[in-house]
């Protein structure tokens, strides 16, 4: 009985969690669903969810009435067996009336463990089975990071991906990518989605570690496996303007200044000026002006803007760009586009693309092959 009620609490905590997902994603999607009339659809599947965990809840309440209702009897036998032995050695002889009630009022307390157990099984198997996923995760062991401090000169480094390939859990492997990126050099990733350009950036970054391959920094000197390098020590020499860039609840000085926080009022201003952000300038309280989560209150090109700011202040020698023009009017990604042409100058820069007027501004092209494709072949990579 405790095996079937395992078995029903981990399909009602599954049950659960698909519910709750499924939830998730259409507060999240509302308006599209509104826009294009789907609503109704994504409320019937959130339904048929409520359904299904309302099913496997009342499994498991029928599991735990059998056996509330087993371990009850049992306890009931058992007092009932102790009675009777003391009525039996009450009539023999055997037993004084005060020993057998004494017995008979504490049999009860004896069987009181039974009934806890009873009652508190079922509520120890719902924490089981809700922790269970906790625990994978907390258990999971994950890559040592390097711990080496003496980082080669990123002005005089080639970075070179050597038959890199990131694979996922339910996803089919891409094929090994190989190319490089010589200092100072601007390359754009391009390729159909989901062929991982992204996640060679987080690669870049220390944020994932290769399934297999390796990336190296090849200096005149030697070279060193990016594995080897402290992941923190070396994100200090990078900067990254993502598709989606977060802005944290706070004033616009301060999610500049995350990118170095003991920058000055006059280099959050340079970088501001720099990255083409002049709408601060009409903000009631200019840089000092509190924005709301998420940057509530500013359109996307605001946003993607104070993120380029964040780059410039960094003034890293590498800079990773993830398709920064993407969901961009005209005149805003022109804009966007003069402060990414400004930010590369002098810098080694990979950057994410798809738009041609990105594309212009890359010395070469690499393009990653998706899902199926055969091995990146050195002739990917094309020369502008």
């Amino acid at each position: 009985m405790g095996w079937a009620t395992e078995r029903a609490q981990a399909r009602r905590y599954e049950a659960l969690r698909l519910l709750a997902g499924s939830f998730l994603d259409l507060v999240r999607g509302l308006p599209t669903l509104k826009a294009f009339g789907r609503s109704r659809g994504q409320v019937r599947g959130i339904r048929e969810r409520g359904d299904e965990h309302r099913r496997v809840t009342m499994a498991v309440l029928r599991i735990s009435f059998v056996s509330s209702l087993t371990l009850e009897l049992l306890a009931t036998i058992s007092v009932a067996l102790v009675a009777v032995t003391i009525g039996v050695r009450l009539v023999g002889g055997g037993l004084d009336l005060e020993r057998g009630l004494a017995v008979l009022l504490l049999a009860p307390e004896a069987s009181l463990p039974l009934r806890l157990v009873g009652q508190h099984f079922h509520a120890s198997q719902d924490g089981l089975s809700a922790a269970a996923r906790a625990l994978e995760v907390l258990e999971a062991t994950a890559p040592r990071p390097g711990s080496r401090t003496d980082l080669p000169d990123p002005r005089a480094t080639t970075i070179r991906f050597e038959d890199v390939v990131v694979a996922r859990p339910g996803r089919p492997v891409p094929p090994p990518v190989r190319f490089a990126v010589a200092p100072g050099e601007t390359v754009a990733l391009v390729g159909p989605n989901g062929a991982g350009k992204s996640t060679l950036l987080s690669v870049l970054l220390g944020f994932v570690r290769p399934t297999a391959g390796r990336v190296l920094l090849e200096t005149p000197v030697g070279e060193v496996d990016l594995a080897e390098l402290d992941p923190r020590r070396w994100r200090e020499r990078v900067a990254w303007v993502p598709q989606a860039p977060h802005l944290f609840a706070g004033t616009v000085a301060e999610n500049v200044r995350i990118a170095r926080p003991t920058a000055t009022d006059e280099e959050v201003a340079r970088a501001l000026a720099e990255a083409g952000a002049d709408f601060v300038a009409e903000l009631p309280e200019g840089p000092a002006t509190r924005l709301g989560e998420r940057g509530a209150g500013l359109s996307e090109g605001q946003r993607q803007r104070l993120a380029l700011a964040r780059a410039f202040l960094r003034d890293a020698p590498i800079v990773l760009l993830d398709e920064p023009t993407a969901a961009l009017d005209g005149p805003t990604e022109q804009r966007v586009l003069e402060a990414v042409a400004r930010l590369a100058e002098g810098r080694t820069v990979v950057l994410v693309a798809h738009r041609p007027s990105l594309l212009q501004l890359a010395d070469r092209v690499v393009r990653v092959p998706g899902p199926g494709a055969d091995r990146t072949p050195d002739a990917a990579e094309v020369a502008r």
